[in-house]
């Protein structure tokens, strides 16, 4: 395993750096449109497979919003007591039902691990397995992210810390 150095680039809201080392806060861009998002992406690639470690919590009080890691492929979906995967796909997306996660609360810190290779996405939050995706992937290089959605008009905010990226050989 060999963790990488990773510059964040902003694609939506703000991003702050927070009090303690190797913590930010990244705010939402209170668009108007359905949600408004505030999203940090990794300016350079990281290669498959990884392993994307981090912990986050929501400070707004949008639990039903997700928070969400973007992976080769998709963006993981996380929001009160419950994750999803969209694939790129709003036909396909409209028919997912979203998995429970018993006891997860959103304004709570949570470790998340994200880990992908070509053929899967499999995520982790607080040591238990809560999900695995199938995801045919023909990239070996991807940019990877985090990032959330907020109340149309608001901004609002999550708190992220503790990021870690790990190519996995």
């Amino acid at each position: 395993m060999i963790a990488l150095a990773i510059a964040w680039a902003v694609t939506h809201g703000t991003l702050q750096v927070g009090v303690l080392p190797g913590s930010w806060l990244l705010s939402s861009d209170a668009s108007a449109g359905r949600y408004s998002e505030g999203t940090m992406i990794s300016e350079d690639e990281v290669e498959l497979p990884y392993r994307f470690e981090l912990s986050w919590r929501r400070l707004g009080p949008e639990a039903g919003r997700s928070m969400h890691v973007v992976v080769a492929g998709g963006v993981v979906l996380v929001k009160a007591g419950k994750i999803a995967f969209y694939a790129y796909d709003d036909a396909t997306f409209a028919s997912v039902e979203w998995k429970p996660i018993a006891g997860h609360e959103v304004h709570a810190d949570h470790v998340v691990v994200v880990t992908q290779d070509r053929r899967h996405v499999e995520v982790q939050i607080d040591g238990a397995l809560v999900a695995t995706y199938a995801l045919s992937v023909p990239r070996v290089r991807t940019h990877v992210g985090i990032g959330m959605k907020s109340a149309p008009g608001y901004r609002s905010a999550i708190y992220v810390h503790d990021v870690t990226v790990t190519h996995l050989q």
